[in-house]
Formats: C-alpha cells, structure tokens, sequence
C-alpha cells in the first residue's frame, strides 16, 4: 500500500508540470540570450594571451585577426585569419594561413575550472610544406614539438590528469609543396585532412584529395583521388617516429598522370591505380607499391590486345643516407616476368646498383611499350616469340651498363594482312663485346648520309641482323640504343609488299611508302633516331611535329606502283628515289606513268610545318607530249566524259580525297588542246583548299606566243574564274584554219582579254562570259567570198594596221567603232552569226556583213541605216 511518509505533506502533481515548464523556459532563454549575447562579448582583450599560448603548443609565431565567443552549434571561439609563421630555415612563406577557423571547447571542462579545447576545425587553409636541401621537411618540427605534449587520447570519455588531444580537421584545403624558396607545379586541392590521437602514444590521420598542377590549367574531375591513412607514433626525434601508412590514387587517367608528371599530355590512355605502404621508422621504412594500368594505349589507336600494368616493388627507405636499399620490382608477364633488383643511394647524386633480369618476356611487351612512348609506332603490329637475358646498370665514375639479351624467334605480322616476317635471333649487348653497325646498300653508296654514333658505356647495341624481304639481297637491321634515345639503321634491298610492313609504322618513312603497291624493289640506307620520350607537340602535322624523331638516309624504288586517293588511276613508278633529311622528304629523278602519260621530275615535303595547316608540296615535273584528252583521262578516269574542268573541279572538291596543297612548275613539250598545239609550255600553278592560281603560263602557239594567269575558286556553288590571256604575233592565216573558215586572211594579230565566268557547262561557261578583248592586226588582209556578193562589187580589204576593241557579253562579241583604226563595229554571236557593219567599202560605200562565218551575207548599207 503506497502512500505519503508520516509528518511529509504531498506534493500536487500539477505543481511538478509547474516546476517542470518553468525550468525548461528557462533554460531556453539562457540558450538564446547566450547565442546572441557571448559572440557580443569583447574577448579581442586575451588577442595576445591566445596567440601566444597557441605559438607555445605548436612552437610556430601565431598571428590571428579577430577572435569571437560562440555557442552554437559548439561553444568555443571563432577565429579569423589565422597565420602561422615558417621557421626562417624554410622560407619566409607562412606554414599555414586560414581564413575561418573554430576551436571548440569541452563544457564540462569549464566546471572543473581548466579549458580543454575537444575540436579545431579550419575552413579552406593553405599549407606550404617545404624541404631544405638537407632533405628535412618544416612539419617535422611540428610532430616533434606535439610528441613532448602528453596528452590522452582524443576519444576518452572522462578527463584525466593530461588534457585530450583535439580532433584537428581540415576542409577544403590547399597543400602546396616547395623545395627551398622554389614553389613546385604539384600541389593538393579539395583537401580534407582529419588528425586525432588513437591512444596515448599514436596519432591516427585520414586525408583524401585531388592532386592538380597550379602551373596548368587541368580539369579537377580527370585527376583522380588520393587518399593516405594510418598512423604516427611518439618519439623524441622524427626519424624515429615509428609510421604505419596506406596510401592510395585512385581513378587516375593516364593522359592527366603524364600532364602532372611532364606538363603535358604525352598521348597516354587508360586507368591507373598506384598503392603504396609504409612501415617502420621515419629514417628506416619499409615501402611496398603497387602500379596498375589498365588497357594502357595512345590516343590515336586501340591495340589489338590490351596492355595491362600490374608491378609491385618493395624496398627499404633511409633516410639519412637518403637511399633504396634492397629494391625488389616485380612485373609478371605471361608465362614469364621481368625483375629489377638493386639499391639506389644519395638521391641528389644517385649512385645505383641494379640488375633487370628478362624471363621468357612476351616480345608483344617491348613492342606495346615502344607503342606507348613513341607516337610514330601504331597498332598495326604484332608480334609473337620470347625475351631472355639481363642487363646491370652501375654508377661509378662513369655510368655503365653490362648484359645482353636475345629476342627469338620473333615473328612480326600486320594488320593489313600482308605476309607474317620471320626474323632471325635478335641479339642485343653492351658495347664490350657488340660489333659496330655497318652501312650496307649496293646501290647508291653516295647518298648513305648515316652518322654512325660511337657507343657509350651507357648504351646497348642490337648487333646487325640479316632479314630477307624478298629481294636479291636481305636487308641488314642494326640500332643503338641509350636510356634517352634509340637509333635504327636499315640497309639494304627489299620488295616493297615486305618493306612496307616495316615503314608504315615508322612515322618518318611512312610517307615514302604508304601509297605504293606490293610490286617493285626498293632499295634503302636509311636510320630513324629519336628521343623514347618525345616532347609533345602543338603542332599537328601527322609527322615528325608529334614524333620528335628524325629520319637520315634514301630509298631508291623500281618498277614500283601507288594510288593516291585524289587520282582514278594508279601511278606506275618506273624509278624513283626519296632522300630524308634536313627536315623534309626530297623525291628526286622520277620517272612515273599515270595513265600512259610519261612525267619526270622532282618534288619535296615538309616533315613539320610551322602552322596547323598541311604542309606543301613543292614539285618541278617536265612532260614531253601530252594530249587534253589523256589529260582528262589521267586525272578523271579512263571512260568518263563531260567537260575537263566540271571533272576537274569535281575531283577538287571531294570531301574524302581533296587535292593536297602544292605548287611548283609545269613544262610540257608539246600540249594538244584538239587541234591546237601548245609548244614548250612552262606553267607556275598552285592548289590550296579549293582554289587554283595559275601564277604564269607561257607556250608558243599559232605562229606566235601567249601569256595567261587567272584563278579558278570553286568553294561555292559553281566555279568562279578569272583569266587574263595575252598573245603577240599569231599568224591570221593558222587562226583561220584552226576553226576550219575558208575565207582567206593574213597577217599577224597581238591582242589580249580579261574573262569572268563562272558553270561547269560549256552553256554556263558562254552565258556567264563576261570582259573585254583588244587586237591589234598588222598587214594584215581579209576577204570574204573573194569578189561579187549580193551584186557588191568586193575585193580583198587590205590594210596597214587593225586596231580593235569590244567586250565580251551576252553570248557574243561585240566591236566597238573607233576612227579609222578600227573599220568594222557590231556584234559576232558565240554560235557565229554575224551583225557586222563595215565602214567603208569599194568606192567608200558602207557594208553591212550578215550570215555566219562560214557563209556570209554582204550588202550595200542603203540611206538611214544606222552605222
């Protein structure tokens, strides 16, 4: 039975709600007077004790802007611009500068009379951590100074003698790395960094962001995430600070990584993922990684099997010897592996000790890497056979390599489906025991340009090698090759179906060879030589420009064959020979066919060009007969029709085969346009996008000569040309026969005309003849039916000097009247109809000339016609 204690009134319960409700308001109020009212309360007076108190705990000057009480959403102080001072060893940068930055407080450590701060948060700081040339970082300092503080763990519920160490937490933070006064390119973004102690002698970290170059402007979303966990130990000294990382990066593209490493994207694909652990003392570590890359390739091509990465090395870190000792690399390849052992010591002046052993390695592995660093090599190989051998590497006075290695048996084959190469047993070697490269070529000894490079201690040599290309004679294959740079040496005959194989991933001798056919010997001396590492290039050339490699040398081809894209027919090579160097490709003493039509000459490209356009060809050919309609027939096709320059044009304007952008001059012997023949002409002309300029055309025709320039743009909806044609001294006589008249004439003519028009058609061609024409017809003579006409009494018109101008328009020529000079006015239609009159007569009478040319109508001009 429950009830009130003897002699104790009983409370109501309603007075408990009472009590109850006004507690509660009241302490709501204290809350809001206390988050309006504290951050009003002036604590800028303990500015200086607060700063000098946080300089004391982390051994740095401190200085802070203002300082503010809060209470929500913790209690403690707010803190804007905080700067902490570098030590002057390192710099005179600040360590760390924030602009916002909270100190939360423990509340029940204001009840036992101590201030304990339980959290410090900063709001986007920067952090400059920095290494002297001794090789010691500023934040060592910091750990040191934070190991003599006891503190309990961050975590413990209840306070003890030591204060608990905060929960530091980073957001937003910059990291920048300098060494010295030097600021590198490197540096973290995005950074969240949160450090707390685990248990009294163990500080836990956890840090993740997003590794960028100031120095460039890259997109943060393509540079994947590092993240480091783990933990430091207390000790007295840094070196001794016993560590237990994790470290990781994460969704890494490799063109991003190599902008990072090399300032510019090296042309690499694929996703990396790089690990790394570490354990031990700060100066004795131990240090495990893992590298993988998956599908590593170049931009411009996907090769025919993936290339995947996946190495891990060990190795132990001194620190004061600053120095790899025990390096242990392993990458297994296929049914073998490579592995690189060794120790590496001062790394300002490495001197290293390392052995990489080669075991049954896939040969598809040296070629997929050459792939990977050389742009001038694409996936259009591949090979089959096994590496093995080793190779030392020693620095000592002078840096050597030891070793040797054989490739066999390889077997080279190609994508476009041409017969697999066997290659004999590759060997390569170090200098000791290497026979020098020889030159080899039996046919224009002349031209072997190749420098032969005396090998260094530091380079491997691949001795020379016999392969037999279907030719008379193999061809000898021989290199040198350093950590650097390489260099391949080609001598020798070769059929050109074989050859191919080889230059067509070569950048630099690619274009001597891609167009030609399978038929024909070629004959060659030639070296490729080049950085493994090129520098990248803006400039987008499709050659050397993105290559870095340099080509020396010549290749000599017979009775070989080629098809160009922007030519019907294939073009047969009688002879011919391509010389590389002084940064362009020479084709000189051509002997060529394209359709039946004999041309020799020369021409030379480029191989880099200063601007984003291609570069031009320059040629000087020389053709002794040719004929319009072999001409029409070379250029458009056996069988097609139509006008020559509709086809022409059309073929110009393809989007899939345009001409290529060149210039040069045009002698031909004799140029049969139908029944005019044009001797020893000699044309400047040049092609660019859609425009032809004729700059000059010189020929003898008719008994006399003629000069032309003009241009032909066809970038819009029909061509558009513009001619100037002049001619001195063409005989009448052979103009009259030319377009079969029977009416006698004689004399010479100098003369000349400005046309525009613009069609395809003959029709369009005379609807939209525009301009003007002059001639000037010295001793000449014209009769016209020899004598009576319409009961005309005419004879013969003999004159001194007829000087005539007109225009050309609406179909027809039309003569103007001047003086005496010029004694015929009226009009002379493209379909040869005459409107003629002729001023004076036999007897001074005036004529009027009607009819056509080839049959003419002559009368007396009776009283009121119009003159």
């Amino acid at each position: 039975m429950s009830g009130s204690a003897p002699g104790v009134a009983p409370v109501p319960a309603h007075r408990h709600e009472k009590l109850l409700r006004w507690f509660s308001l009241a302490l709501i109020v204290t809350v809001i007077a206390a988050a309006f009212l504290l951050p009003l309360i002036n604590i800028n007076r303990y500015h200086r004790t607060i700063s000098e108190t946080l300089a004391r705990s982390i051994g740095h000057p401190v200085h802070l802007g203002s300082v503010k009480l809060q209470l929500l959403p913790r209690p403690g102080l707010a803190i804007s611009d905080l700067v902490v001072e570098e030590n002057s060893d390192f710099g005179a940068e600040p360590l760390l500068r924030s602009p916002s930055v909270v100190v939360s407080v423990r509340l029940t450590s204001l009840w036992r009379g101590r201030l304990e701060v339980s959290r410090i948060d900063l709001d986007e700081a920067s952090v400059n951590l920095v290494r002297d040339p001794k090789g010691q970082w500023n934040f060592g300092s910091l750990l040191e100074q934070a190991s003599r503080i006891p503190n309990a763990p961050t975590a413990q519920r209840h306070s003890g003698g030591n204060p608990r160490f905060p929960y530091i937490q980073f957001k937003s933070a910059r990291i920048n790395f300098k060494s010295g006064n030097e600021k590198k390119g490197f540096a973290f973004l995005n950074s969240d960094l949160s450090i707390w102690l685990d248990n009294p002698h163990q500080w836990r970290l956890r840090f993740e962001a997003q590794p960028a170059r100031t120095d460039l402007d890259i997109d943060l979303e393509d540079t994947g995430s590092m993240r480091l966990e783990g933990s430091i130990d207390r000790a007295p000294t840094l070196e001794q600070m016993p560590v237990k990382l994790h470290a990781e990066w994460l969704r890494a593209p490799l063109g991003q990584v190599s902008r990072m490493l090399f300032a510019d994207d090296m042309g690499w694909r694929g996703d990396l993922r790089a690990e790394a652990d570490i354990a031990g003392e700060v100066g004795d570590m131990q240090v495990t990684t893992r590298l993988r890359v998956a599908d590593a390739h170049r931009q411009e091509f996907s090769p025919l099997s993936p290339l995947n990465i996946d190495a891990q090395c060990r190795a132990e870190y001194r620190h004061n010897e600053q120095s790899l000792e025990n390096l242990t690399c392993l990458w297994p390849v296929g049914d073998g592996h490579l592995l690189l052992t060794g120790n590496v010591r001062n790394f300002s002046a490495p001197q290293s000790q390392l052995t990489l052993e080669i075991n049954r390695t896939p040969a598809s592995l040296a070629l997929d890497l050459m792939a990977l660093l050389r742009p001038s090599l694409s996936s259009s190989w591949g090979a089959k056979g096994t590496i093995n051998g080793s190779f030392t590497y020693a620095t000592a006075a002078v840096p050597a390599w030891k070793g040797d290695a054989t490739v066999e048996p390889l077997n080279l084959t190609f994508s476009d489906g041409g017969a697999p190469l066997m290659l004999p047993a590759l060997h390569f070697m170090t200098p000791s025991t290497a026979t020098p490269p020889m030159s080899h070529g039996k046919k224009h000894s002349q031209r072997n340009v190749r420098a032969v490079n005396v090998p260094t201690q530091s380079t491997i040599v691949l001795e020379p090698a016999a392969v037999d290309l279907g030719a008379p004679s193999p061809l000898q294959v021989s290199g040198d090759f350093t950590p650097a740079r390489f260099s391949l040496h080609l001598a020798g005959s070769a059929a050109v179906g074989r050859l191919k194989g080889l230059t067509t991933s070569l950048a630099s001798l690619r274009p001597s060879t891609e167009q030609l056919g399978t038929q024909g010997l070629a004959d060659m001396d030639a070296t490729v030589a080049g950085p493994w590492l090129a520098e990248p290039s803006s400039v987008d050339d499709g050659l050397n420009a993105a290559t870095g490699s340099s080509t020396q040398g010549w290749i000599h081809l017979q009775n070989a064959v080629a098809k160009v894209d922007w030519l019907p027919e294939q073009v047969t090579i009688t002879s011919a020979t391509a010389s590389f160097g002084g940064g362009k490709i020479s084709w000189s003493n051509a002997n060529v066919l394209v359709n039946g039509v004999a041309i020799r000459g020369s021409a030379d490209t480029a191989t880099r060009c200063e601007s984003t356009e291609p570069c031009a060809t320059h040629f000087n050919i020389d053709i002794p007969q040719l004929d319009a309609a072999a001409l029409q027939s070379a250029l458009l096709g056996a069988g097609q029709h139509g006008e020559l320059l509709e086809r022409i044009l059309a073929e110009v304007e393809r989007k899939t085969a345009p001409w290529p952008t060149m210039d040069g001059q045009v002698h031909i012997g004799a140029f049969a346009l139908g029944d005019l023949i044009l001797h020893n002409t000699l044309a400047s002309i040049s092609v660019k996008d859609h425009r032809l300029d004729i700059t000059s055309l010189d020929a003898a025709a008719l008994g006399g000569s003629a000069h032309a320039t003009g241009t032909v743009e066809a970038s819009g909806s029909q061509p558009q040309y513009s001619l100037a044609i002049t001619w001195s001294g063409v005989d009448v006589g052979q103009v009259a026969a030319l377009f079969d008249e029977k009416w006698p004439a004689s004399g010479r003519m100098d003369g000349g005309t400005d046309l525009t028009l613009q069609g395809y058609s003959s029709s369009d061609l005379a609807s939209s003849a525009q301009g003007k024409f002059h001639w000037r017809w010295n001793a000449g003579s014209l009769a016209v039916n020899g004598g009576e006409v319409a009961n005309v009494a005419f004879a013969p018109s003999r004159f001194t000097q007829w000087n005539a101008t007109g225009a050309v328009a609406d179909r027809a020529l039309t003569l103007n009247k001047v003086g005496t000079t010029n004694p015929v006015s009226g009009k002379i239609s493209f379909d040869r109809k005459l409107d003629l009159t002729w001023a004076a007569g036999r007897a001074g009478t005036p004529l009027h000339v009607g009819g056509t040319l080839a049959h003419p109508a002559v009368e007396n001009v009776t009283a009121g016609v119009t003159q």
